[in-house]
């Protein structure tokens, strides 16, 4: 469902010179939760996860699983010169109040943010794979930080 919403809005993107934001985001040690917690705490990580995404985005914007613990976000007619700032803002709403369970520590976010008016007319999945890398290189910025 999220590619979908995400292939309509690079379409309406397109035809109105708008930009689309896509960040890709996951849960860090998602594993360890499901492995020490079991899977039913690492679901109820994944849902509480899914709350705070959506109400630290506006109405109409996206967010969606795009797999395991990762997370899409498409963020509508997004001002570029903000873009940063704002995937930062939403890491901030996840990681600043830990889960009550997992203990705190198991639900960091990184996000890879992508800026459609830099894309040109690459496919959706040559855009997630850049968006893929890009969350790996926040990860590796944040583990030397």
């Amino acid at each position: 469902m999220i590619l979908e919403l995400l292939e309509r809005e690079l379409s309406r993107s397109h035809r109105e010179n708008a930009t689309t934001v896509i960040i890709l985001c996951d849960i860090d040690h998602f594993k360890d939760v499901n492995d020490t917690f079991g899977h039913l705490i690492g679901d109820e990580l994944l849902r509480e996860t899914s709350k705070r995404l959506l109400a630290s985005v506006r109405s109409y914007d996206f967010v969606g699983r795009y797999g395991g613990e990762e997370f899409l976000i498409v963020l509508n007619n997004c001002d570029p010169a903000f873009a940063v700032a704002r995937a930062e803002e939403i890491r901030n709403t996840i990681a600043s109040a830990p889960c009550k369970r997992p203990p705190s520590g198991s639900g960091h976010d990184e996000p890879g943010l992508l800026l459609s008016h830099q894309w040109g007319t690459r496919s959706v999945e040559e855009l997630l794979r850049e968006a893929d890398t890009a969350l790996y290189a926040a990860k590796a910025r944040a583990a030397i930080a």
